[in-house]
């Protein structure tokens, strides 16, 4: 696909390609928190996010606003994100590195353990200052792993249950229904260890953040089960959804919404078992090659218009209060962008598995063969 002005060397996904070419890309009046980058031997950001998650239109109206071209490319789960960050950072012949990124979006699990390593970068508070972050609700003011946003903005945040075709199912599925060969070859477990592990554990009524060996190994028992019947697909569950080839899936909340535009038959359900809730965080590596951009696009996103804009497209919660109140009511009184407080109730975040991480790592391994 040839690059549209502002999009040099773009890599986006086949939805979001089929998406853009809708899109118009007129600039936004935006503050001065874009005006000029300083580095001016390097005029690029390099973009990394997870796939259909962006408003094609805003990279071109970011670049219009700042001049700061934007290579994007995208990746299907944690796991490879956190691969390829790993990769940058090991010499290669000749002592060069893999290239690496200015601006990712881990989910807060992996955010935690790439700033507690010491691989993510404070923002600039020059740039990304406190009357720009005074836009977020104070939820997202106090986040636990990044009390007042000094590493990290909120990109979205939503939750993980089950997406499903309700003229195939008479009663929203739980858990369970990811071993029921009724629907062999018709579901999908999302292909990333921790929300795998997730539908696993919330199938035996267990913790998604177990960390003690016999869960674990019942855990991956179980998965096993399930692969017997179920696929894992982070890459094109979305459209098997749409199409009606999947009539179950573990889906993230904003896909699901996505595939429904397409196919109203499909619904959502956080089983009474639980489901996870994640936010996926805007955050620099510690040594991106244009911090700076990184930091102007963070401010940019920062403005309510701009992240009105973002949240109506991908259908999310950006946390920014000021978007929020543009929004339209179709999305605002939507459970599953917004979720009811007795909903909301039974999401749990992921926590630092600690030392079990490696446990897990191998129970996957021996999952996925």
């Amino acid at each position: 696909m040839n690059a549209e002005p502002g999009f040099a060397d773009c890599e986006i996904s086949r939805r979001q390609a089929l998406r853009f070419l809708g899109l118009a890309g007129g600039a936004l009046a935006v503050g001065g928190a874009l005006s000029g980058c300083s580095n001016g031997s390097d005029r690029r950001l390099k973009f990394f996010n997870w796939q259909d998650y962006i408003d094609g239109a805003l990279l071109s109206e970011f670049t219009g606003a700042s001049t700061i071209e934007v290579s994007y490319s995208t990746y299907e789960s944690n796991d490879e994100l956190g691969d390829r960050l790993a990769l940058a950072g090991v010499p290669r012949r000749g002592n060069r590195k893999a290239s690496t990124f200015d601006l990712v979006v881990p989910s807060d699990n992996l955010f935690q353990r790439l700033k507690d390593s010491g691989r993510l970068q404070r923002l600039d508070s020059s740039i990304v200052t406190e009357a720009l972050l005074g836009r977020l609700g104070s939820e997202f003011r106090s986040l636990p792993f990044d009390t007042g946003n000094r590493f990290s903005v909120p990109w979205a945040t939503g939750s993980t249950g089950i997406g499903y075709d309700s003229s195939v199912f008479a009663e929203p599925p739980d858990w369970s229904v990811f071993l029921n060969s009724t629907y062999a070859g018709k579901m999908s477990l999302l292909d990333e260890k921790r929300e795998a592990f997730a539908a696993s554990l919330f199938s035996l009524g267990l913790d998604p953040n177990s960390t003690g060996s016999v869960e674990i190994t019942k855990a991956t028992n179980q998965l096993e089960a399930m692969k017997a019947q179920t696929a894992f697909n982070s890459a094109t569950y979305l459209d098997d959804l749409a199409s009606g080839k999947t009539v179950a899936a573990q889906a993230f909340s904003t896909d699901l919404l996505q595939a429904r535009e397409r196919n109203p038959k499909l619904a959502f359900v956080i089983p009474d078992a639980g489901g996870t809730r994640w936010v996926d965080l805007l955050c620099i590596p510690t040594d991106a090659p244009n911090p700076e951009a990184a930091n102007r696009f963070i401010a940019f996103y920062l403005d309510p218009k701009v992240s009105a804009q973002n949240a109506s497209s991908v259908k999310i919660d950006t946390g920014n209060d000021g978007a929020r109140a543009v929004l339209s009511a179709a999305i605002t009184s939507d459970p599953v962008v917004f979720p009811p407080a007795n909903v909301a109730s039974r999401l749990v975040f992921f926590r630092d598995l600690g030392d079990a991480e490696g446990r897990y790592n191998d129970a996957w391994d021996q999952v996925r063969g």
